[in-house]
């Protein structure tokens, strides 16, 4: 029989207190998970059918396998045990987990843990450590992160364009003209219709995607009264409508889908699903829109069955795969790292009495640049979780989609996704009053000309209907509009485009009069219109709460630096006390967004009551690695809410002081090292202390131009063995130590010429032409002197024993101060 391989420990616990056996710990996490709301069960004495703790969140099921120790070694065991559950296919996820070494049932409550999140993809994945409170929080948003979007949103997207490419080019403009979706203007002002045709495919297929998670209720959600009638009536008729999977065997897939629509609409979803009616009706049936349709409705039921729960990320990540509107509309998709991390920050749990029954149905969140409604969904999860668990969580999804939750966007496509994720906060809700709008951006058929939700500023933005089939699509709604309430919070990450691509979706006419608009609208306020972030900052102000409120915003880092920000970071801090501001020093993800590049922050603002004093210094957190999943941005949130961002190791923390902050001085936010930021600022501020300017202590040149002049490459060697490092190519040229590109050798009518520059040559180069977006390395040292076409060299002139060393510090100071 052989031998049971004995417990790995670590010597350095040998002192600690004996551990109470593994089973029963596993037996009181159980109950404290139950405790946190979650669906918690032990594994059965002695039996190995269920995971230790077994937890169900519907449709997924997660294993926490937990070790007690938490040495590499007991890492590796929790992680291997997890995969085993896995490939058992009793667990979708698995939560491997390490209870500290000396846990008792009395200190357990009171433990920091490690755990990961396994997926099954790597048998390395991220570890975090905490308490149990956010233990519970990352195992319930266990079903957001299964499955990998980008892969599913590159499928549908492929899907779409097949099935795009099956329709003629009447049925395309046709299916865009009953949606009121507007050409894409190629060269020469030629319209093409594909892009608009796969967008209302898409809408297809979110209401594809949404008719299955419902399918699971619909037998127990017949309605007592039809809502398609105003006033509702008595439900009469059949039910429950044809599940969603079933057109496939259907002769007709079109009618199939439009029957089961058109009997939802009694219970509701008038704005996920009219939109789609109306997308059915738009073309004649013909075998090749009915291909179309039957391709976006398997490729919609394939999503909703390959991403547990249909998580709110995949809708961003699908806008924005299928559809490429970010460089003219600034549209740019939160990420659901990002989002959690800033929902739970601007939501702390002492902000509000969770206790009161009617405490979420008060609250009034608002996101003006909604999108595909990440974000409000974010602050709806935060809510969930500080809600006591004794709550109907039905009545607190109603509350949320009713009252709580309000969005506003200009493009069609998202807002109707937005609908649909918020509807999957509870499927089973029958809402009526949901508060997503879409706000005109543009010039209407009377020739006046609208800002979307900033003409808040000024009246009622102009509302634009959901279109249906069963009347013209109007370009203004002219029924009731959405009131706006002052809100509590509102969060965004508003439209942040170059200026000379904002709006070039318009015509020229249009684009014209939208600007001329925005000067009137914004005339001596301040904001700076070429980024656009600053006037929803504007706005956020206008439309929240006087007395008692919170901005939470995605903003791109530009505005916490440049001198074009100035007005607005004053602005806000005489409005606001500006509380905590997030950036990412992260090599890898100095952002937020997930379509963009450039540096972003995370601002929390919140009032600061009259007469309660000075307004405290403000919180700049430095990360050093940028959340990826809203596992860990909870894990980070806690830290910074607990003042241990700096012990654990996530990064730095500056307290900026409140006279800085009131001046526009954000300075905190470029570097991660607290003690180059404050050399910085008394440089900024014309204290004196030792500086000296390169050129005084190394012979800088010949520049590259120069260079070009007397040398041309080569693709073999010379009799000199002559080398360059020609080029500057950021997916090569990543670090400091480098080595040259090319050959060189001197034009015959230059060798004069050459030989001198040849002279001056040197190990240390320095670029020139540098952009931000394309440019790693701002200093490099060769392993042999060298000359550069688009480096330069830089060679020393003071005698040094040690010189290779004084380059390399030059070259991490020149990198460290970019």
């Amino acid at each position: 029989m052989a031998e049971e391989p004995r417990p790995t420990t670590d010597p350095e616990d040998d002192n600690l207190p004996p551990t109470t056996h593994e089973q029963t710990l596993n037996i009181d996490l159980a109950d404290q998970l139950k405790l946190r709301g979650l669906d918690a069960e032990p594994e059965l004495q002695y039996s190995s059918a269920r995971p230790d703790v077994e937890v169900r969140i519907p449709p997924v099921t997660v294993a926490v396998e937990a070790k007690v120790g938490q040495t590499n070694a007991k890492k590796s065991e929790a992680v291997k045990a997890a995969k085993l559950r896995l490939d058992q296919g009793l667990a979708q996820c698995g939560i491997p987990l390490c209870y500290p070494k000396g846990t008792t049932r009395e200190t357990l409550a009171e433990s920091d843990f490690m755990w990961a999140v396994y997926d099954g993809t790597s048998d390395k994945p991220d570890w975090t450590t905490g308490n149990l409170d956010q233990l519970a929080q990352a195992i319930q948003l266990v079903p957001s992160q299964l499955g990998n979007p980008d892969v599913v949103a590159k499928a549908l997207s492929t899907s779409l364009d097949r099935a795009v490419g099956t329709l003629s080019e009447s049925q395309k403009q046709a299916m865009a003209k009953a949606l009121d979706l507007p050409p894409r203007l190629q060269g020469k002002g030629k319209a093409s219709w594909d892009q608009p045709a796969k967008r209302a495919l898409l809408l297809v297929a979110t209401a594809v995607m949404f008719h299955a998670k419902l399918d699971q209720h619909l037998e127990d959600l017949k309605p007592d009264q039809d809502n398609r009638l105003n006033p509702p009536e008595p439900f009469q008729g059949p039910w429950p409508p044809a599940m969603s999977h079933t057109f496939d065997t259907s002769d007709d897939p079109i009618q199939h889908f439009l029957d089961a629509w058109k009997l939802i609409l009694a219970l509701d979803y008038k704005p996920i699903f009219e939109t789609a009616i109306a997308a059915l009706y738009s073309c004649h049936q013909d075998p090749a829109f009915t291909n179309a349709i039957k391709e976006t409705a398997k490729a919609a039921v394939n999503v909703s069955r390959n991403i547990a729960g249909l998580r709110h990320d995949l809708m961003g990540r699908i806008f924005h795969t299928v559809l490429d509107t970010a460089p003219y509309d600034g549209s740019f998709y939160t990420t659901t790292a990002a989002a959690t991390l800033l929902a739970t920050l601007a939501i702390p749990d002492h902000l509000y009495d969770w206790g009161d029954p009617n405490c979420v149905a008060k609250l009034r969140i608002t996101d003006p640049a909604c999108g595909t409604g990440t974000l409000l969904m974010a602050a709806a999860e935060r809510i969930h979780d500080l809600v006591p668990l004794a709550r109907d969580d039905t009545v607190v999804a109603q509350s949320l989609i009713e009252q709580v939750l309000s969005g506003y966007d200009v493009n069609l496509t998202a807002t109707h996704m937005a609908a649909t994720t918020l509807g999957l906060l509870s499927p089973t809700t029958r809402f009526q009053n949901m508060k997503i709008g879409r706000a005109l951006l543009g010039v209407d058929e009377a020739g006046d000309t609208y800002l979307g939700s900033l003409e808040f500023l000024d009246q009622q933005p102009k509302l634009m209907s959901w279109p249906n089939a069963a009347q013209p699509v109007s370009q203004v709604d002219t029924g009731e509009k959405m009131s706006h309430e002052p809100a509590d919070i509102v969060i965004m990450n508003p439209p942040f485009t170059n200026a000379s691509l904002r709006h070039d979706q318009f015509s020229q006419e249009d684009e014209k009069k939208i600007k001329a608009r925005e000067k009137q609208l914004f005339d001596n306020k301040p904001t700076y219109m070429a980024g656009n972030s600053g006037a929803f900052l504007f706005l956020a102000d206008f439309i929240s709460k006087a007395d008692s409120s919170t901005v939470a915003a995605v903003l791109p880092l530009t505005g916490a630096t440049d001198k074009s920000g100035y007005e607005m970071r004053r602005y806000l801090a005489d409005r606001f006390h500006i509380e905590t501001i997030v950036t990412s020093h992260d090599p890898e993800r100095i952002y937020f967004s997930e379509n963009t590049d450039i540096g972003e922050i995370l601002l929390i603002c919140r009032r600061w009551p009259t007469g309660k004093g000075p307004k405290p210094p403000t919180e700049v957190i430095n990360l050093i690695v940028n959340p990826s999943t809203p596992s860990e941005a909870i894990s980070v949130a806690w830290d910074i809410a607990n003042k241990a961002v700096e012990s654990r190791g996530y990064g730095t923390v500056q307290i900026w002081p409140r006279s800085r902050i009131a001046n526009g001085d954000w300075g905190a936010v470029q570097f991660l090292s607290p003690y180059l930021c404050e050399q910085f600022n008394q440089l900024e501020e014309g204290k004196s202390f030792p500086t000296v300017t390169l050129d005084k202590v190394a012979a800088i040149g010949p520049e590259g131009r120069r260079i070009r002049d007397a040398f041309t490459k080569s693709a073999v060697p010379n009799a000199n063995g002559q080398r360059a490092l020609w080029f500057h190519d950021t997916e090569v040229t990543q670090s400091m130590a480098t080595k040259t590109d090319t050959h060189i050798s001197a034009k015959p009518s230059k060798k004069n010429l050459a030989e001198k520059y040849w002279g001056q040559r040197g190990r240390l180069l320095l670029p020139h032409r540098m952009r931000l977006n394309t440019v790693r390395s701002f200093a490099v040292r060769l392993d042999i002197p060298a000359l550069g076409s688009s480096w330069t060299p830089c060679n020393l002139t003071q005698e040094s024993t040690d010189r290779e060393n004084l380059e390399k510090s030059i070259s991490v100071y020149l990198n460290s101060s970019a």
